[in-house]
């Protein structure tokens, strides 16, 4: 609107059009911005669940070995539910060859919920010694 000292006394119809799209353009992307932080989140969580669990499996496998070294499994395997993430975890001792007494320990954690799904592998050793 225009006065008549031909000065303008507020905004047109075009320049409240054209700064309401581009702040719509502005929140588009601030929003794909926040929904790819909250699933990158999601994975973390789940990567953390899963290193949790394979922390908990191999803490079960040096209790058992410990326990009982002649009979406990060198090779394990298992399916456990968190909520709606299924994991499957598989562990697996295998005798180093460089010391006698030295076993490696692979844990692998396979994780699934919805449609993503993923995988940790985790490595450590164990020492069982034997008796003479």
């Amino acid at each position: 609107m225009i006065s008549a000292t031909g000065k303008s006394k507020g905004f047109t119809l075009i320049e409240i059009m054209i700064s309401i799209s581009i702040l719509s353009v502005g929140l588009i992307f601030v929003l794909q911005g926040l929904t790819q932080c909250l699933s990158i989140l999601r994975i973390s969580q789940n990567n953390l669940e899963a290193s949790l669990l394979a922390e908990e499996k191999m803490a079960e496998v040096e209790i058992a070995a410990k326990q009982d070294k002649t009979t406990f499994s060198k090779d394990a395997s298992g399916e456990e539910q968190s909520g709606n993430i299924e994991f499957k975890w598989q562990i697996r001792l295998t005798p180093d060859s460089g010391y006698e007494d030295l076993n490696k320990v692979m844990d692998t954690v396979y994780w699934k919920e919805g449609r993503r799904s993923g995988v940790s592998v985790f490595n450590t050793y164990l020492l069982i010694p034997h008796d003479k």
